[in-house]
């Protein structure tokens, strides 16, 4: 509750985070009214009398809409948490594995579900998570079971290419040796996408959101105090080994779920915490929590807009969000090179 109050005074006194709230609100209003099908503007007035158009904004745009605003929250804080934790600005949901071995279990769960005779079921948003959320939490626990042991964040990011190789080397061999459909059926899904999640999803993928973002909400005091120094925070009374702990829960249950309904979506989890914090030019933790949340709704709705208009057919959301996120990545190198050592 606490925090909450603190965030709010922060975002009220703050007019730059009302005009982005009014940016977002704007563009996923365009996410409702532009697609691949044109109909004119008075067409929505009259949404009620026009079938055709009702369906579409129903049962395509606005799941479309909410996939993309949960997934702009879900990866952008959990790169923001990975970030602060490890104290590293290149630590992100893709950069250190966490997002290929939520993908090595989904890959576990269509490959080898479809072989003991589970097809039917292999796309039940609940089983999709489970094996989503094993393959982050693993990694997490990799990642920081190793990180004890290096000093170099250098090191550490090449840990976490290493988990990542690995687990693309094992979604490899499970590739090989699956059916044609089980092949067809991940590779589809590895391209990523706004579209086609059912209501019960869109439900699984709220509350597990929700579950990431109260565990984020309820440690940003803790996590402030961490900053100082972990002797610091120790003194402040902060239990340092249940902060890790929830703050690892919240990092890949959000980049999980994400992963496992919208597909490996690349570079949002590491671009957006850098974009808010080079446009706000502060350290204050609510302030960047509000603005990742924010940012990453805008981008995510906006690509996926870019993704559905594109000429010629709707492309993969993976291949709009590395070319544009891509070189924000090379920006950040660059811009902190003489701290990523």
């Amino acid at each position: 509750m606490i925090s909450l109050l603190t965030m709010t005074n922060w975002l009220v006194q703050d007019k730059r985070f009302f005009l982005l709230l009014l940016l977002m609100l704007i563009v996923l209003g365009l996410s409702l009214v532009l697609g691949s099908s044109s109909y004119a503007l008075m067409d929505y007035f009259n949404l009620s009398e026009n079938e055709s158009l009702k369906k579409i904004v129903f049962q395509h745009r606005l799941p479309r809409t909410i996939t993309a605003l949960l997934t702009g929250i879900a990866l952008p804080l959990s790169g923001w948490v990975l970030q602060e934790f490890f104290r590293n600005p290149l630590a992100g949901p893709s950069i250190l594995g966490v997002t290929s071995s939520a993908g090595l279990g989904v890959a576990i769960v269509i490959v080898l579900g479809s072989s003991l005779g589970f097809g039917s079921f292999i796309f039940e948003p609940g089983l999709l998570i489970i094996g989503a959320l094993a393959g982050a939490l693993l990694a997490m626990l990799l990642l920081i079971s190793i990180a004890k042991q290096l000093s170099s964040t250098n090191a550490m990011i090449i840990v976490g290419f290493m988990i990542a190789t690995i687990a693309g080397a094992f979604i490899e061999i499970l590739q090989y040796f699956s059916s044609a459909k089980e092949l067809k059926s991940y590779v589809l899904w590895g391209f990523g996408s706004l579209t086609g999640l059912s209501i019960k999803h869109l439900i699984y993928y709220a509350a597990f959101v929700l579950v990431g973002v109260f565990f984020i909400v309820k440690n940003i005091p803790s996590l402030i105090r961490m900053q100082l120094g972990e002797l610091y925070a120790q003194t402040m009374g902060v239990n340092l080994r249940s902060l890790r702990i929830q703050l690892i829960i919240a990092s890949s249950i959000l980049a999980g779920v994400a992963t496992a309904l919208v597909g490996p979506i690349a570079f949002i989890g590491l671009a957006v915490p850098h974009i808010c914090r080079m446009y706000l030019k502060t350290s204050n933790f609510y302030q960047l929590f509000a603005y990742n949340m924010v940012v990453g709704v805008i981008l995510m709705t906006g690509f996926g807009l870019l993704a559905e208009l594109f000429p010629g057919g709707a492309l993969p959301i993976n291949v709009i969000t590395a070319l544009f996120g891509a070189p924000i990545v090379l920006s950040i190198v660059f811009l902190n090179k003489n701290q990523i050592s």
